[in-house]
């Protein structure tokens, strides 16, 4: 065999174990995500629980088991006894300690508002589901629930296509009267790209082998690249009101515009200048979020 011929071969191995490497690590940091607990916050001065903001509330921890899984959540004590219950679902990376700024906008509108760490987050067990089963997590959650009530579902990121998928499914059983999507995409391999950009690695030859190895993990089929959130909302039976950034550079805005115009009654405001982790520490952004969640509360 002529040496260049070796070398050749030898090359190739070495390729291919890089690829292969490379597409594993993509997949394994995407089903574990940065976890943000008490810890997280205490150590960065942040409030750590609702009862540490500036106006404390009262609230119990709830432990639950869905999908053989431990999860956490919060009940809060919010301050309208005749308000609705809000439902706060975060996004990938995030935990029930990103719900902690959004929580002093909303106490006013609601009689309790309700947090959850999904699966592989925050307090909670597992690894990350990337949104193909959090929406069962969440049916588990308000079933836990001693009292029904009007409910509000409201997700950001990941967390607003769960909150789509939640009230598709089961708006009737936990009487879910509306949904609130943050910063919504479309197909998950969107954000999933664009957050591998920002952290400046790679994505052209390892992202897709990835989320195709994450759809066989998770029971899904190595063709899945994330529910198309416009199919979940075409059959959406309750109004929906998007909040999105115009300059956000993780979920497109265009994709936002795709999820209001395939919903049957929806309306989308946009942030002029608000990226995708702005809207609650940015005043007048967090202003025209908080105005527009109220007049949407207000319209049903």
């Amino acid at each position: 065999m002529p040496a260049w011929l070796g070398l050749l071969q030898l090359l190739t191995i070495g390729a291919l174990g890089f690829w292969t490497i490379t597409v594993l690590y993509t997949a394994w940091s995407l089903l574990h995500p940065p976890k943000r607990t008490y810890a997280w916050a205490l150590w960065r001065g942040f409030p750590g629980d609702p009862s540490e903001l500036d106006q404390p509330l009262e609230y119990e921890q709830i432990e639950l088991k869905s999908n053989n899984q431990t999860l956490m959540a919060w009940k809060i004590k919010a301050l309208n006894p005749t308000g609705p219950r809000i439902v706060l679902i975060h996004g990938w990376g995030s935990s029930s300690i990103g719900a902690l700024p959004r929580i002093p906008h909303l106490a006013n509108l609601a009689s309790e508002i309700i947090t959850i760490d999904l699966p592989g987050h925050g307090e909670s067990a597992g690894n990350s589901q990337m949104g193909t089963s959090e929406h069962q997590d969440i049916d588990t959650l308000l079933s836990s629930l001693d009292e029904p009530k009007p409910t509000i579902i409201f997700g950001w990121s990941m967390g607003a296509g769960i909150a789509l998928q939640t009230a598709k499914d089961f708006s009737t059983q936990h009487n879910i009267k509306a949904v609130i999507a943050e910063s919504p995409y479309t197909h998950a391999i969107t954000p999933a790209r664009n957050v591998i950009h920002l952290r400046g690695l790679p994505t052209h030859f390892n992202l897709k082998p990835a989320i195709t190895l994450i759809g066989i993990l998770k029971g899904v089929g190595p063709k899945w690249t994330g529910f198309d959130r416009t199919q979940i909302a075409k059959n959406l039976p309750v109004p929906l009101l998007i909040i999105h950034g115009q300059q956000d550079p993780v979920s497109p805005l265009a994709d936002a515009k795709a999820i209001a115009a395939a919903t049957p009654n929806a309306t989308l405001l946009e942030i002029k200048e608000a990226g995708h982790n702005n809207i609650w520490t940015t005043p007048d952004f967090t202003e025209q979020a908080t105005q527009a969640i109220q007049d949407f509360i207000n319209s049903f």
